[in-house]
């Protein structure tokens, strides 16, 4: 019974465990104070341009060719562009973020990310100008983290959040939530829109040079935050749920063999 019991432990931690590495990080420590979602001049003037680049570059050329990125229910997003919202979707791909962020513009969108990627040699600096806000670990700099939040979510900003916390390239199925992701969603008082990377086997010309599946990117209709009583109990549910919808979705729309 034990040896079962330490068997799934293993399993679980294995699943939040980054298997995509990039240049070693050096060490990060956050200041009270930190300006986590690019308030200042200089993320106002050149994180628009880099969105815009990354628009044509990103969503238009490298994707559709080398990952066969589509979209599809894009006009789910039109409905809230006027509202501020979370959006969720599983983490698969070292560029996943920065499509999502392409569909969704021009609105303004930040991303969630460990604070570790800004120890990352230059790539750290690009993730924070792209609208990479980094999650503090200290309890006092969560509370200011969380209005920094709410202030980005009152100007009419999405912030994206990725439940299952870490980067697994390809992974074929969703990983298990961490309630953190939805916390944020509950405390900001915001709907969520889900969004599910689903995986395609390669077609037409794709199967010609393509050995890893097709990526697409679902977007799914709003999902709304209700009270299930206490505040635990309701991001504990909300977690599940959110769990199983996307799953349910993922296996369903995914082709690829297991």
């Amino acid at each position: 019974m034990n040896d079962n019991m330490d068997k799934k432990d293993t399993i679980a931690e294995d699943e939040n465990e980054h298997t995509f590495h990039t240049i070693e990080a050096r060490p990060v420590e956050l200041r009270s104070g930190y300006d986590y979602f690019g308030r200042k001049w200089y993320f106002k003037v050149f994180t628009p341009i880099l969105v815009f680049l990354l628009q044509i570059f990103v969503r238009y050329l490298y994707a559709p060719l080398f990952l066969g990125f589509r979209v599809k229910n894009k006009k789910i997003l039109k409905k809230h562009r006027n509202q501020a919202k979370i959006f969720i979707g599983n983490h698969i791909h070292p560029t996943d973020a920065f499509l999502i962020g392409t569909v969704i513009w021009p609105k303004k969108v930040y991303f969630l990310m460990l604070y570790t990627n800004l120890g990352i040699p230059f790539l750290g600096k690009w993730l924070r100008f792209l609208g990479g806000a980094p999650i503090p670990t200290k309890r006092s700099h969560l509370i200011e983290f969380q209005e920094q939040l709410n202030d980005a979510l009152a100007r009419g900003a999405w912030v994206g959040v990725y439940p299952e916390s870490s980067l697994r390239p390809y992974c074929d199925h969703i990983r298990p939530f961490k309630k953190g992701a939805i916390r944020f969603a509950v405390d900001a008082n915001v709907g969520i829109i889900p969004m599910v990377f689903v995986l395609r086997k390669p077609y037409g010309l794709y199967r010609l040079f393509k050995r890893k599946p097709l990526l697409q990117l679902h977007v799914l209709e709003e999902y709304i935050v209700d009270d299930k009583g206490t505040r635990f109990e309701t991001i504990d549910f909300h977690t599940q749920n959110l769990h199983n919808i996307l799953s349910e979705y993922f296996e369903k729309h995914s082709n690829i063999m297991r």
